[in-house]
């Protein structure tokens, strides 16, 4: 007597379909964020150089960074030490999808491409550490968002001006730091 053929299943879908790591799944927004960075380069404004069209971009996620919810989020990473190597690798890919877009836009050689693109993905991960320090010390709202927008005014600061500026008298940053 033959034997009945197995029936065919097909592969289990779960969410490591479209997730490849639990790390990918917690950073699921990055995919949206780096192309939110390609465009706020490649869709600047008339006259807007890529450094305002990044600050402009970086500015408004300050609300929601500053947002009583963002603590949460910013435990689970600080907790994790895995988190904390996702959050690495994303600022790397950062660097390399800049770098390309720069290249691009610019016309910049690779290694001019490459130190800019890490220049401004430095102002992005430290905007970001900023933002779950100020949150697991408990400070959200308003006042939080005011001075996570004056540290990141002051990096582009040191950006446009180079790095120069740090040899200045203290009293002329703090003005930077408090606007």
């Amino acid at each position: 007597m033959p034997k009945s053929p197995r029936p065919r299943t097909s592969p289990k879908k779960t969410v490591y379909n479209y997730f490849p790591t639990k790390e990918d799944l917690f950073f699921d927004e990055v995919p949206e964020r780096e192309a939110a960075l390609v465009a706020a380069i490649t869709g600047r404004r008339k006259g807007e150089s890529i450094l305002q069209a990044l600050r402009r971009l970086q500015a408004a996620e300050c609300p929601r960074l500053c947002s009583p919810g963002f603590a949460t989020f910013a435990r689970i990473i600080e907790e994790s030490t895995a988190l904390k190597a996702k959050e690495l690798e994303v600022m790397s890919r950062f660097v390399q999808v800049l770098t390309e877009t720069l290249q691009a836009e610019l016309g910049l050689d690779e290694r001019d491409a490459r130190l800019t693109a890490g220049l401004l993905v430095s102002v992005h991960r430290q905007l970001f550490r900023a933002a779950r320090k100020q949150a697991l010390a408990g400070k959200h709202g308003p006042p939080a968002t005011r001075r996570l927008r004056a540290d990141l005014d002051r990096a582009y600061h040191l950006l446009e001006h180079g790095l120069g500026e740090l040899e200045r008298p203290s009293q002329d940053l703090d003005a930077i730091h408090t606007a």
